[in-house]
């Protein structure tokens, strides 16, 4: 029982793959989420909108996203602020959990979420920073997923994970072309516990977010 929370290819070696999309992408896998990144909005991001809205609906997709801010990024920050603002209202919109990606931005995640009174569960994914930032989202309510830092044992993303807490977490591969079981792996020998106990955590954990009867 592998579940993948953020992948951007279909590649059938978890149960349960959530392929991030872009709005207007015409892919339909078994699960997918859907969401304009930080760094694709484009001057037809209000159309781009609107195709969110619509194909947001659809069963398949349980989540929007992945959407957020990035400091990176060439696009203009406080568009990307507005962007990811309409985002966080779908999602409460639809009750659907929102992926994001966070570059440089946590105090400003935070802040957003506040003000847009966000309800709906939220997974900072591809998370490899400190300790301390970690901590903060973690009390925020936030979900941390984890991915290819792992397989550094002197990432800041081993040492968050060891401090995480068991539904806390999600596990991911985002567009990297490790598998996803070499990934629970890594994640069962940093927590110093069985692969089988890791797998029925995450069963646990995806059911309580994302309240899908598919496991």
């Amino acid at each position: 029982m592998f579940i993948n929370i953020h992948t951007h290819s279909e590649i059938f070696d978890a149960k349960v793959e959530i392929v991030s999309l872009s709005p207007g992408d015409p892919l339909k896998p078994n699960f997918h989420s859907r969401g304009i990144h930080p760094w694709k909005i484009s001057k037809d991001y209000k159309k781009e909108l609107e195709q969110l809205k619509v194909i947001a609906n659809e069963r398949r997709c349980i989540g929007i996203g992945e959407c957020g801010l990035d400091k990176y990024s060439d696009v203009d920050y406080e568009l990307q602020k507005t962007v990811f603002e309409e985002h966080i209202k779908l999602a409460n919109e639809l009750n659907k959990p929102l992926i994001v990606h966070c570059v440089k931005s946590h105090t400003e995640l935070l802040a957003i979420l506040k003000k847009m009174e966000n309800k709906v569960p939220v997974i900072v994914h591809g998370f490899n920073n400190n300790l301390a930032i970690a901590t903060t989202l973690l009390k925020a309510g936030i979900i941390l997923s984890f991915g290819k830092a792992l397989l550094n044992y002197e990432s800041n993303a081993v040492e968050s994970l060891r401090n995480s807490g068991r539904d806390k977490f999600f596990l991911e591969t985002d567009d990297s072309d490790v598998s996803i079981k070499y990934i629970y792996k890594k994640a069962a020998e940093i927590l110093f516990i069985d692969e089988e106990i890791l797998q029925e955590q995450l069963k646990n954990n995806f059911r309580k977010i994302f309240k899908e009867e598919i496991l």
